[in-house]
């Protein structure tokens, strides 16, 4: 999407730290904290994953990140690094772009930062999204099972032993055993954003971060994401966060990585956009409401149905097929509402949904597979869904919507097989260049005698 390395720029902060700050997309600010203890700008960039990581979030969004004090393009030696001065870096930076307002991403250390600039700047910050962290490290530590601290304690004793050991058995062990180039390329953003011998004192600082105090004092909407598997947190820190704050939610999703591009990626981008959206889709669904305009509005409409519906339920009894179809609805629900669908019509083996974003839709249906896929048997039944996607402009009436472009996405999800997501060209062409994959499909033959409309199959399992 961006050919160019993004510019790099810097803004000084008030105790005259230099630091190195660049910016992509554009869109509401959403200010990415660096994922400590690393931080370099132009290595990160060159990173796949996390390059296209970054540009799906710039889709929609002007995406800001910056280089902390210590680390990186920024001045190697501070002297202040404590939690209040990092703070500062975002200060300088906010005020060089001279931001009003911005939501911030935290992840891993940078956690604690996150949390105390919301809570100290609540005119500021209108989101906040943690990935994967905590208030204060000590709090993983003390929930750690004693292999897991065993194991905790043996990696940072080689950074007595062995400095280049140490850093590169701590990285393996946070992205994934089984993820050794990926690895190997966060080990060479270590090197290049500190000193080694340097490393880990610095990853001892930011252990000791801690906004415990902040976290009742941190009144915007947060998301907080948390993968139970991944070895530096623990889901009870997770919980902890999410009642401590008074407008927090928990999503725990998949995975072992503390990388967010690791894994089920469109489910997490998807849980995030959806999240940043919510003030962006309020505002404008009720602008639309009060103006009168929701019909003729572009809508994505999502039809699913499960397969073999009547089979099954003979097969089963009602009461027993009825099961099966309450984890489809439980399922189905979710999906909606971490993607930001709304239902319009359930059908006891189906459903009619709409979407204000093709992206968010095609999320949704591939997370719905995913989940599907993977589900296990209920009374000894997989529940197979078929889906189909249209995009048009319905005719809206009261809380339902009508016309040719709802039937045309009810007859898309009918041409499909359990399994499989079929589109027609005007929603793969609103995703153009997203990162979706689709393969052409035999056309719709709509009856009218023009030209067959084309159909596409995504490729949810590439």
């Amino acid at each position: 999407m961006w050919r160019m390395d993004p510019l790099i720029q810097y803004a000084m902060t008030s105790d005259g730290v230099n630091i190195a700050y660049a910016t992509i997309g554009t869109g509401p600010p959403l200010l990415v904290l660096p994922i400590l203890p690393l931080s370099h700008l132009q290595v990160e960039w060159q990173m796949p994953g996390m390059r296209e990581f970054l540009e799906a979030l710039a889709s929609h969004h002007t995406v800001i990140r910056y280089d902390a004090r210590g680390l990186g393009l920024s001045d190697r030696d501070p002297g202040d690094r404590s939690l209040d001065a990092h703070t500062l870096d975002i200060d300088a930076v906010v005020g060089k772009l001279r931001l009003e307002r911005l939501a911030i991403f935290g992840a891993s250390y940078s956690g604690p930062l996150g949390i105390r600039y919301a809570a100290r700047h609540p005119g500021k910050v209108t989101r906040l999204v943690l990935w994967c962290t905590h208030a204060y490290h000590g709090e993983v530590v003390e929930r750690l099972p004693e292999m897991a601290n065993q194991q905790r304690v043996a990696v940072n004793q080689l950074a007595g032993v062995d400095r280049d050991l140490f850093i590169r058995t701590y990285l393996h062990r946070a992205v994934g055993w089984t993820e050794g180039e990926l690895a190997n390329q966060f080990v060479e953003v270590a090197n290049k954003s500190i000193d080694p011998e340097s490393f880990f004192e610095n990853l001892a600082g930011h252990a000791a971060f801690d906004a415990r105090e902040d976290l009742p004092n941190v009144h915007v909407p947060t998301l907080i994401l948390h993968r139970p598997a991944f070895v530096g947190s623990h889901l009870e820190v997770a919980k902890g966060l999410a009642s401590r704050m008074p407008d927090a939610r928990l999503v725990v999703v998949e995975g072992e990585s503390v990388v967010p591009f690791i894994g089920n990626t469109a489910r997490v981008l998807g849980a995030i956009e959806s999240f940043l959206d919510e003030d962006i889709g309020g505002a404008a669904r009720a602008a639309g409401a009060e103006s009168g305009h929701g019909e003729g509005a572009l809508r994505i409409i999502l039809f699913t149905d499960v397969e073999a519906h009547s089979t099954m339920i003979q097969a089963l009894g009602d009461d027993r097929g009825r099961d099966v179809l309450r984890e489809h609805e439980r399922v189905t629900r979710a999906a909606l509402r971490e993607f930001g669908g709304n239902e319009m019509k359930s059908m006891g083996d189906g459903f009619m949904a709409s979407f204000t974003s093709a992206q968010q839709a095609l999320r949704c249906a591939i997370s719905l597979q995913q989940t599907f896929h993977a589900a296990l048997p209920v009374h000894g039944q997989l529940v197979r869904i078929r889906v189909g996607l249209n995009a048009g402009e319905p005719i809206a009436e009261g809380d339902a919507l009508f016309g040719e472009s709802v039937n045309v996405a009810e007859r898309i999800a009918g041409l499909a097989h359990g399994g499989e997501i079929l589109a027609s060209q005007v929603v793969r062409e609103l995703v153009a260049g997203k990162g979706f994959k689709f393969v052409e499909r035999p056309a719709l033959d709509e009856g009218s005698g023009e030209a067959a409309a084309r159909l596409y199959e995504v490729r949810w399992q590439e």
